[in-house]
């Protein structure tokens, strides 16, 4: 009898641990989607619940994930059989080998569809039981058996950010070529960085800053604020912000190698529209005879940007390495203090260029406009 109750109890006690499943069984089964195929209804015109009895010839199976309340999960796909191709919401995404999991991260497939709810289909096969579609949580090594509990409270343990470790090797990147520049061109890095220069609207002395814009120890500078720029929109991706399209450039995936492949590429890309800015400006400076005031308004942009962005990146990376929800609303709060900097921006130009030069201020203020609120109205328009 104490055999039969020891057996008994074993059994019921090997329920209560998590289901370990995909490849190598290396992940917690989360749920499985056996029970919520759907299929599409050519009369009504939506998806309906598969039933066996009803739908049996068809070749494409249907399942709606919730993936902004499983961040931290992988979505496991399986096939037993051949020719059959996974497709997200209706773009074919990749063929199913036979035999062999594909394992998609939750968080990568929320940053790639800025959704809340995909739906993923499985064509090919007629028999269902052919089809895997299972949610499931990755296990390490050394981690102990996740037990459920009947109050059908789970665990899920903590993922490591995918780009936390992307943040500190570029961090500790621009904070070299910050030392580099602090030590060796000591003047000139006194002067971007100085709030009290910036609001200086008298400018009496053309400097070797003003004089020769693009000579080496500027173009240093340029590089290094689009670094900090770049960095500043890879801090916006990790939250789920894309803007100007950055998918259409940026590899998808949160390894180390893609984010920093996608890192230069913005970099580049920053670095491209600084230098299109110098010219627009000098050209747009010979059509209104402002020939003697283009230095000086392309190291007053470089100037305010470099301190904004720097002062922005560092309250971003503080709130970064912190906990915030994943529903914190970043574009809210980042939208006020960008506009608000680019408003200030233009008053700083317009105030500094009339003191240093007479000059009809309906010629200065034509000219702002084209080289300054127009490109940030579609920036902004672009942007959200």
């Amino acid at each position: 009898m104490k055999k039969i109750l020891y057996i008994v109890l074993l059994l019921i006690s090997s329920k209560l641990f998590a289901t370990n499943v995909g490849p190598n069984n290396q992940y917690f089964l989360v749920h499985d989607y056996h029970d919520d195929w759907q299929v599409y209804n050519d009369k009504m015109k939506t998806y309906i619940p598969y039933i066996t009895e009803q739908h049996l010839g068809y070749p494409s199976h249907t399942v709606f994930c919730d993936i902004q309340s499983n961040r931290g999960y992988n979505l496991l796909v399986f096939a037993k059989k051949a020719d059959n191709f996974l497709f997200i919401n209706g773009s074919l995404r990749q063929k199913i080998p036979v035999g062999k999991w594909i394992v998609l991260s939750v968080d990568s497939l929320y940053r790639a569809y800025e959704q809340p709810i995909i739906y993923i289909t499985l064509y090919g096969s007629n028999n269902i039981d052919d089809k895997n579609l299972l949610l499931g949580y990755k296990r390490s090594l050394n981690q102990k058996p996740i037990v459920l509990s009947e109050s059908g409270i789970s665990a899920k343990p903590r993922t490591p950010a995918p780009y936390r470790n992307y943040i500190v090797l570029v961090s500790m990147f621009i904070l070299v070529m910050f030392s580099y520049l602090s030590n060796s061109y000591v003047r000139a890095f006194q002067r971007y960085y100085n709030f009290k220069d910036l609001f200086n609207t008298l400018v009496r002395e053309q400097s070797f800053l003003i004089n020769k814009p693009l000579n080496r120890m500027n173009m240093m500078f340029i590089i290094m604020l689009s670094l900090i720029i770049g960095l500043f929109y890879m801090l916006l991706q990790s939250k789920g912000m894309y803007v100007f399209g950055g998918r259409t450039i940026l590899q998808e995936g949160d390894t180390l190698g893609v984010l920093l492949s996608n890192y230069l590429r913005i970099c580049l890309a920053i670095f491209v529209l600084l230098m299109i800015k110098y010219f627009l400006i000098s050209l747009l400076g010979q059509l209104f005879n402002l020939e003697k005031v283009v230095d000086l308004h392309y190291f007053k942009i470089i100037q305010s940007s470099i301190l904004f962005y720097t002062t922005l990146v560092l309250i971003l990376l503080v709130l970064f390495m912190s906990y915030f929800p994943h529903d914190f609303n970043w574009q809210v709060y980042l939208f006020t203090p960008i506009v608000v900097f680019y408003v200030i921006r233009f008053f700083i130009l317009y105030f500094t260029i009339i003191r240093s030069i007479p000059i009809q201020s309906l010629y200065l203020i034509s000219y702002l406009c084209i080289v300054e609120l127009l490109p940030v109205i579609l920036g902004i328009r672009f942007a959200i």
